[in-house]
């Protein structure tokens, strides 16, 4: 009898046991260090850093959108300035963008939900559109709509044509103004990283990328951009947007790696920059206050001298050439400029220009706006002395907004790229160095696709390669009108 007995004890013990393995097998096999989910605030945070390190630095800016646009020059290893482009750097930013535009779609997958929080979902919005438009201005057509549907079992996304993808940007912009709220439970706090909670400086920035996005496509569907720029621009308390530098999108960084200002992480055992002439040129011919704090002397003379983007190895000698200003460089938890309130002036003072509604703000007014915001920046005097400047002084000429927005750029090649092929202000020449100086007029149109997208996507990014020249030229943005170009 004892030794039957014995049996359904055992038996007993092992489903005892067994079911308290199971009750507990979630929280045994949780990885604290690795949470299959993550706060809002910790995604956005994240994306806002790894965006702008990746865009914002040698790699992504400094080298190319920044030597391209004329602000910059190499003065050693001077291949991509000369448009020899690295397949490893195109791959990884077209890697970042949609590791970071997954991110954002789970934010706002998360607070488009009952009980999720709008300023968290505008914010993700607001995000995920600036992203993705320095994303279509570099490379045109993109994956868009079928982007970031991994979770869908959709690995291969097809691509949508720039003009689609700028036509929804405006309006996914124009809603994410409209969610965001005011009442203390949605409050953000001070984990955020751009705008430390603040809700109106946020609204602000989401409402001034529309203003950029419109502006962008301006000259090739006017009808649309003039919509939206007059109703921003006739709502100030509906759509207000930037207009004061306390207003600033600038990403501050920490001192200390892995959070140190990317162009001063550069500079740690680098010295491959150095200021373009044409840049250094035009401050100097206008008398520019803004000359000593965007570049140093020369070693040599102490006088301001550029190099020629993408010009050849030994026709300079690297005493000659001025180094990029400390305030830009030399300081490891400096700022990156996401966006600044002198683009927006410039911005109503186009819209002016052309004569659209800017609210009764004339364009000679948003012009010399723009010049007083820019040099207030860097706490510079001198305003009207340079507003009288021949070449400065309005003459009501829309090249003179254009110069004067690429010029207050400076540090954001990507924009200041960008508005370039759109306005061909200043007129650019093809690099010296480059292999198709025989071939091409201009500055690349675009940027290469990368090659794992070729590999791996091919089917849908092989019609996107007909009409493409040498990589970079043939396509132009569809915003690219000028003419005489190639």
């Amino acid at each position: 009898m004892k030794k039957y007995f014995i049996i359904p004890l055992i038996f007993f013990a092992l489903l005892v046991v067994s079911h308290s393995c199971t009750k507990d097998f979630e929280e045994i096999n949780t990885d604290p260090n690795n949470p299959v989910e993550a706060p809002s605030i910790n995604i956005l945070a994240n994306v806002i850093r790894l965006h702008t390190q990746q865009y914002y630095n040698a790699w992504g800016d400094m080298n190319e959108p920044s030597s391209y646009a004329n602000h910059l020059g190499k003065i050693q290893y001077i291949d991509e300035a000369a448009y020899r482009f690295r397949e490893g750097v195109v791959n990884n930013l077209w890697f970042f963008t949609y590791v970071n535009i997954n991110d954002l779609d789970i934010v706002i997958r998360k607070e488009s939900q009952e009980g999720g929080n709008p300023n968290y979902l505008a914010m993700a919005m607001t995000l995920r559109a600036y992203i993705y438009q320095m994303a279509t201005d570099r490379w045109k057509d993109i994956p868009y709509t079928d982007a970031a549907r991994g979770h869908e079992e959709l690995t291969n996304p097809s691509y949508d044509t720039q003009e689609s993808i700028y036509m929804d940007l405006l309006d996914q912009l124009k809603q994410a103004n409209n969610h965001y709220d005011n009442a203390a439970v949605f409050a953000i706090g001070p984990n955020d990283v751009l705008f430390g909670g603040n809700m109106m400086k946020w609204k602000r920035f989401t409402n001034s990328l529309r203003l950029r996005v419109a502006t962008r496509m301006s000259d090739v569907a006017p009808a649309v951009a003039r919509q939206h720029i007059e109703e921003i621009l006739a709502n100030p308390s509906t759509y207000p947007v930037m207009l004061n530098n306390a207003d600033n999108a600038y990403l501050i960084w920490q001192s200390s790696p892995p959070y140190k200002e990317p162009w001063n992480t550069d500079s740690d055992n680098r010295d491959d920059h150095g200021m373009c002439v044409t840049l250094i040129d035009i401050l100097k011919d206008h008398d520019d206050p803004r000359l000593p704090v965007y570049a140093k002397p020369a070693t040599v003379d102490g006088e301001y001298r550029g190099v020629i983007s993408g010009t050849f190895d030994g026709t300079f000698a690297l005493n000659e050439i001025s180094r990029i200003g400390a305030r830009f460089r030399d300081v490891p938890d400096g700022f990156t400029p996401i966006m600044r309130a002198a683009e927006i002036h410039f911005m109503i003072a186009e819209a002016a220009f052309r004569g659209w509604n800017t609210g009764g703000i004339s364009a000679q007014q948003a012009y010399e706006d723009g010049i007083a915001a820019s040099l207030s920046e860097y706490d510079l005097d001198g305003l009207n002395d340079y507003l009288a400047q021949p070449g400065v002084a309005w003459n009501n000429s829309a090249n003179q907004i254009h110069l004067q927005k690429w010029i207050a750029l400076f540090k954001n090649g990507n924009e200041a790229w960008a508005e370039n092929r759109r306005t061909d202000v200043p007129l650019l020449e093809h690099a010296p160095a480059s292999a198709y100086v025989d071939q091409h007029n201009r500055p690349p149109f675009r940027y290469p696709y990368p090659v794992d997208e070729i590999n791996l996507n091919s089917e849908n990014v092989g019609p996107k390669l007909q009409g493409i020249v040498n990589h970079m030229w043939g396509q132009r943005m569809w915003w690219d009108t000028r003419t005489g170009v190639n």
